[in-house]
């Protein structure tokens, strides 16, 4: 199996190296490839030192190395995308949208074509199962299925989100995320939607869950959720930028008092603006997606893929699926209540406007 990293000098590259590697993810005889993502970095031999210093600190587990900062010459199986523009962690330059997903969206899209376009050209009737790391994931997934089979084609998002969901729900529980089975699913981002019908704790009699999602929920209603949403940013936003020093300390505090899944959302946005970005968490999850691909193994799991007609969307959308070494099955929402079924039709409408508006902006 070979396994390229796409942006592997950046801060969330770098992670996701340091943990496949850590991980065991790979076989000593197999190939990871850092692949850097900027064609004008000013430093050529980072890829080759960044090699170099893995090779001292992990030598008895590493895997072969490859560098390359040339995407014709991309070699994974399973191809990692974290290359691009980030968010700045200055929340002034938020506040004055010098710096926004759309900002992001049109630096990206150069990105996502750029390198979905070489892999496609070079990758002949073996196409790789490619992850989106970078954001927005949304367009990510819809650029790279222009070029590839859309079950080729997984966005980190709704994996990520899911794995948030099921860790709040369980500290609050006070159990195991590993007993805690639940989904975020829409966007990643304002329009993401909690699945609160999917979830299910190992353990628990039926009446027992209904008490504690009753507890975990604290009355509050699933078509509550975008304006709850909407409110506690705007209350995050005001913290921080009133107190630029201090403000992240006390943004982190008003999340933790907020239910399972309005943190799942903000917690990410609190934690980036305290300069810490959210990197460990997003290569961890990262991580054991990949090995979940490079094992094969048939599980299900929440992650962007673009639709073609499933539960009557179409577009890059965050949804339940099986995955056993790429997308098998979208899963229907007949198990959804009827408030998320409604929250998701949102959710799709709000990105396919999005992605029009940034697919005629470039």
């Amino acid at each position: 199996m070979e396994v390229s990293i796409i942006g592997a000098t950046g801060s969330c590259g770098r992670e996701i190296v340091g943990q496949l590697i850590r991980d065991r993810v790979l076989e000593s005889n197999e190939v990871l490839q850092l692949v850097g993502s900027n064609p004008e970095s000013r430093h050529p031999w980072l890829l080759h030192g960044m090699r170099a210093d893995l090779q001292d600190a992990y030598a008895e587990i590493i895997p072969q190395i490859d560098v390359t900062s040339n995407e014709n010459d991309i070699i994974g199986d399973v191809i990692v995308v974290t290359g691009g523009a980030t968010l700045s962690t200055d929340i002034r330059e938020l506040q004055q949208g010098v710096v926004s997903r759309d900002m992001l969206a049109r630096v990206n899209a150069q990105v996502f074509h750029r390198f979905a376009k070489a892999i496609a050209d070079s990758c002949g009737d073996s196409p790789p199962v490619v992850i989106i790391v970078t954001n927005p994931v949304e367009l990510g997934v819809k650029i790279f299925s222009e070029y590839l089979p859309r079950e080729n084609v997984i966005g980190m998002g709704a994996y990520s989100d899911s794995l948030r969901f099921r860790l709040e729900i369980a500290r609050e529980l006070g159990v195991r995320r590993q007993r805690v089975h639940a989904y975020m699913c829409g966007e990643h981002g304002t329009a993401m939607v909690p699945l609160w019908n999917s979830v299910r704790i190992q353990g628990f009699s039926a009446a027992e869950l209904r008490a504690a999602i009753r507890r975990l929920r604290r009355g509050a209603e699933t078509r509550d959720f975008p304006e709850l949403l909407r409110g506690h940013q705007k209350e995050l936003m005001q913290i921080l930028v009133s107190d630029p020093v201090n403000g992240a300390g006390r943004a982190l505090g008003l999340v933790q008092t907020l239910t399972a899944d309005l943190q799942v959302v903000l917690k990410p946005f609190a934690i980036h603006y305290a300069q810490a970005k959210t990197h460990v968490a997003t290569a961890a999850a990262t991580s054991s997606l990949v090995k979940a691909v490079c094992e094969g193994r048939s599980i299900e799991i929440a992650a962007q893929v673009m639709h073609e007609g499933e539960n009557g969307r179409h577009g890059p959308f965050g949804c339940r699926l099986i995955l056993a070494g790429k997308v098998r099955k979208i899963l229907d929402d007949d198990d959804c209540s009827e408030q998320e079924k409604i929250l998701m039709q949102n959710a799709a409408d709000a990105i396919n406007a999005k992605i029009r508006e940034w697919s005629s902006g470039n």
